[in-house]
């Protein structure tokens, strides 16, 4: 199991309360939905899935683990962080 760090798991929630309005009577619940994400993010099955992926769409060129987590960060930011969902 992946684990953010208490304080991960504050800034995350404090951003989503600071968006969304929700009040701390959910802070456990908001905290354990970070969890889940963190983990299923980190399980091996996203990472091979990951992985493959971008080896085959980059292919025959090969990216290091290092330009493949950057290149995740740049997409979920752009997907996400934008509001492009």
């Amino acid at each position: 199991m992946a684990m953010l760090t208490p304080q991960q798991l504050d800034d995350i929630r404090q951003a989503y309360t600071r968006e969304h309005g929700v009040g701390d009577v959910i802070k456990p619940r908001i905290n354990a939905a970070n969890q889940a994400i963190e983990d299923t993010f980190a399980s091996g099955a996203v990472q091979t899935a990951l992985n493959n992926a971008i080896n085959t769409a980059t292919s025959p060129a090969v990216l290091t683990a290092a330009q493949k987590r950057l290149l995740v960060r740049w997409w979920l930011q752009s997907k996400f962080l934008r509001g492009n969902n």
